[in-house]
Formats: structure tokens, sequence, C-alpha cells
């Protein structure tokens, strides 16, 4: 049996057959020494303790609680992946001070932290969360604890917690908390000053889900590899090993909705030196296939060993404007299946490159790290929430995600770097609505991109897309020759992440790209020639389906 249930409601209903609300309460009682605080009672029974009741309900003679003695509330939080304080100092925390946003449609858990004055005699203690949805129902949900000291953010024995489902987490959701005695032995106790609620003055206040509309769509490749040498493989895409793929990709990512698609089996039957021979052939497939411009490609392939030219995963290229349509070759990477967890991790980071994130020092190994990441050792450095699997993430044994360490997990720092990322492109979907941007019907410039192997080895290709003539240089340069008239072009020359001395070259492809009949790069005093044969042809394929 889950366990959520028995601390939270649904609309003035008990839920037990949903697994978030099952889970929860039944979580608590785990170490604060764990890695993960697993939301799971420590005898695999069902917490009763943290139990929903109607508030004041008694079988017993009439007793009318009394706001609680010698405790106070501190502040409260709400958790979607990363806690952001709704409530502190006595009031709320506005919509200018949050740390990040809250999304409707996602799953919430809502934390109350409290405090203990000198003297305080360790007792039962009862806190109610009294909700008004956005339909104007209100409920309450309530919540008994033994209270020995000071609650502990990292411990859910030590908090007041409460669940709410997906459906309910809507703009105007708002919320009160206050804690109450559980006996008549503290009747003629001082009356506390402050009263231990939040607000103080008793009002309701918003917790603050923005009107999101957060989409992310994945379409993962498997390929059947058989490199005519001995390796001949199916990657893992068990049910159980893709459903680890779709809750990580979701839980650390601001979204309310993620579309997750597993592709048909594609054969790949010539042996591979690098992950950029699937990537561009990835990038090719993504607009044969006329997905669209926000969808991601991430090839999923098992080589028979720990690494793949140097690495594990590669995305191709980080964007240098994510949010552009125009960036949808890059939103393709790939990555090797090997044991279930850290392939889905895989799957999360390179996904995040696509995302225009860059890596974050953690062992010391991660090329082209983001410098202004904010903590030492690429810890997330905060406790963090999933809400499929209802554990807490300890602040500093995990890393963000973007790290090579493990496990990872992902903190308010890099939960925002992606939310206008996520926000940009969630608005060419067609469920946005009128006052949404829907991308155009069909691509506009064409690109060729190349990559340079540290062997030397050359791959091009052509697509549709354009750069901005700000980021073209002149340290390298694509020659078209075109009869008796050669087009020079500067070019974008970014190393490949995951991997060292690899290249990636763009240049925008000249109107009469087809009539050319030699490429040349340029590479200071030395001419490299561009086989034509060998450049795959793929800006074409200009339109996509919605």
């Amino acid at each position: 049996m889950d366990s959520w249930s028995v601390c939270t409601r649904a609309r003035g209903h008990l839920t037990p057959t949903s697994a978030f609300l099952l889970l929860l309460c039944a979580c608590v009682g785990s170490s604060t020494n764990e890695d993960t605080t697993a939301v799971n009672g420590t005898d695999g029974t069902e917490d009763t303790t943290g139990g929903t009741t109607t508030a004041g309900e008694s079988d017993g003679p009439t007793w009318e609680p009394v706001p609680a003695r010698g405790i106070r509330l501190d502040w409260v939080e709400a958790n979607q992946a990363v806690g952001v304080p709704i409530g502190a100092d006595g009031g709320a925390v506005g919509p200018t001070e949050r740390i990040a946003p809250l999304l409707r449609n996602r799953r919430i858990l809502i934390r109350a932290f409290w405090t203990i004055d000198p003297g305080f005699e360790p007792r039962e203690i009862e806190a109610r969360l009294h909700v008004r949805y956005a339909d104007d129902t209100t409920e309450t949900l309530s919540q008994t604890k033994m209270v020995e000291g000071d609650a502990f953010i990292g411990d859910l024995n030590r908090v007041f917690f409460w669940g709410i489902e997906a459906e309910d987490v809507q703009p105007g959701l708002t919320y009160r908390v206050d804690l109450w005695e559980t006996s008549p032995a503290f009747d003629d106790a001082p009356e506390p000053d402050p009263p231990p609620r939040l607000p103080l003055d008793g009002s309701e206040t918003f917790v603050g889900i923005e009107n999101s509309y957060m989409v992310m769509k994945t379409v993962v490749v498997p390929f059947e590899y058989d490199d005519g040498q001995g390796c001949s493989t199916k990657p893992d895409t068990s049910e159980a090993t893709m459903k680890l793929f779709e809750d990580l990709i979701y839980m650390q990512n601001p979204l309310d909705r993620l579309d997750y698609v597993l592709h048909d089996p594609i054969p790949w039957n010539t042996p591979l030196s690098s992950f950029v021979q699937l990537n561009q052939f990835l990038s090719d497939l993504r607009f044969q296939e006329g997905a669209s411009p926000e969808t991601y490609y991430y090839g999923l392939i098992d080589v028979c060993a720990g690494g793949l030219g140097g690495a594990g995963g590669q995305a191709y290229g980080i964007p240098s404007d994510p949010t552009s349509m125009d960036a949808a070759y890059q939103r393709v990477s790939s990555g090797l299946s090997l044991q279930p967890q850290w392939s889905a991790e895989t799957f999360v980071h390179e996904v995040g490159h696509s995302q225009g994130r860059r890596h974050v020092t953690c062992n010391g190994n991660e090329g082209g790290p983001d410098p202004s990441y904010p903590h030492e050792g690429g810890i997330v450095g905060e406790w963090g929430f999933g809400v499929l699997d209802f554990a807490l993430r300890h602040p500093s044994v995990y890393k963000d995600y973007m790290t090579y360490c493990n496990p990872t997990w992902v903190g308010t720092w890099g939960w925002n770097k992606v939310v206008p990322v996520i926000r940009a492109l969630s608005m060419w979907d067609d469920g946005y609505g009128a006052d949404g941007a829907p991308a155009p019907a069909e691509y506009g410039g064409s690109l060729l991109v190349g990559a340079i192997l540290p062997n030397g080895e050359q791959l091009w290709h052509t697509v549709p897309g354009a750069i901005d003539a700000s980021e073209l240089d002149d340290t390298q340069r694509i020659e078209f020759a075109v009869g008796d008239r050669v087009v020079s072009q500067p070019t974008r020359v970014t190393e490949l992440p995951d991997t060292t001395g690899e290249l990636m070259i763009v240049t925008p492809l000249p109107p009469d790209f087809e009539a050319a009949k030699r490429l040349t790069r340029i590479d200071g005093a030395r001419r490299i020639p561009i086989d034509r044969a060998k450049v795959k042809i793929g800006h074409t394929n200009r339109r996509f389906t919605r």
C-alpha cells in the first residue's frame, strides 16, 4: 500500500488509491543521515500519526483545543523539486521575493517549520493547513506529531507536511497554518504571543501558483547496434528503465507536462567512433520526421564498452540561444545504455546541454564549466523533493545533474536556468492558447554544420536553421566554389561538450549552395577540402507537424 493519503486530501475526500496521497505519510521516519530520505515508514507500516482528520473531531466529551503553547511557526515552504518559502516573518513571501516559480498542474509538498521556547514540554502538537482551492471550496488538513525540539528540514518526522495533488494545484490556491494543543493539559498555560500561526493575523495568503504552461517533448531513439566486429546489442528499453528516464527528467525540470515517446528501434550496422555520428543522424531524423521544433531527440545505444570516443553521452553542441526555433537541429543528444540509473541520469544531463546548460564542476573533469554556479563542488546546496518518488534529496550529497558526479538532482539555480527555455518552447505548443506565439509552419534559413573529430575526420550535413551574424568570426571560414565564383563565409566554431577536441563548425548556406561544386575549410594557413559528395543534405526538410 502506498501512503501519502493519510496526510493529504483532495477536494474534501480521501483518495486512498492515489500513489502521491498514500506514499508521503508513511515516508516519515527515515534517518537524516540517509542520502535520500525515502518517504516510507521504517517498519514498512502505514504511519497513522500523520493522519488527516477533520479538525476538532472527537468521539469523547467535547473539548475545544487551544492554540499550542511554547511553540512558534517560523516559515512555510512549497516544494515541487526545489524548496520555495511562501511564508516567513509572520506573513507571506511576496511574488518579488520568491526564489523560484511554483507551477500549476504539478504536485506540491507544503512543509511548516517550528521553533520551541525554552522549557517546552515534549508532547503531541496538531498542525492544521487550511486551504482554499481555485473553485473557492475550502478544506482543513490536519497532522499531529510528537514535538521534542525544533523542526529540522531534512527529517519528515520533524516538520509538518501535506501533499496536494496536481489537479488541485492551480492559480488562486491559498493557505494558512496554525498549531493546536491535543489535550487539555495546557489549557491554563499563558496564551502564546505571537500566536502559533502563519500568517500571524490569521488571514489566508496565496501559495503563489503561476498560470504556467510548461511542456517538454522528448523522443528516445533506441539503436540496435552491430559493428560487424562481434558487438551486437540492443539497448535497455524495458518498461522499468524507460519509466526511470521519464521520471527523472520530469522531476528535475520545471514542467507541468512531459510528452515522452519511445521511438521504434533503428538498426546501426557500421562501427561508431564518436557520438557525433549518432547525433548528426538524429539531427537529420528529427527533420525527416517533421518533429516540432521544441522536441528533443535522444539516442540510446549499447556499444559493448563503458565509453564512446571518451564519453558516456554527448549533446550536439550547446545552443547559444536555446529558445530559438532555429536551434532545433541542436535539440539532439545521445548516450550509452548501461546501468539504468546511470543511463537515466546521463539522459537528463545531455538534454540539459540541449537546453543551453553548461557543465557544473564537481570532480574537476567537466570541461567548459559554468563559472556562475553558486555552490562549491557542484552540490545542489538545498533539500530537494521528488514529486514522483516522494523522497528528499540531501543538499551536500546530491550534485547538480550537469556534473560528472552522482547521485544527481537539481537546485534552485539550475531550476531557474531552464525556466525561460521551457517557457519559450512551450509557447509553440498547440495547447498554449491564443496568447501564445506559435512557431511558423516551416523553418527559415539553412545551415552547413560540420564536426571535426580529433583524428581529423570531418562529418558534414545541412539542416534547416539560422545563426546570428554576431556569432560568426574568421577563426575558420568555408569556401563555396560556384562556377568561377568563390563565396567565402565566416563560421562559428565551438567545442562539443563531454569530449576533448571535437569541434562543431556552423555557417549559413549561400543561396546557390546546390550549384557549389567544391567546398573548402580554411583554418589559418591550412586549406582542408570537404568532400561535397559526403555532405548529407537535410536542409530541404523544412516543414514540421503540430
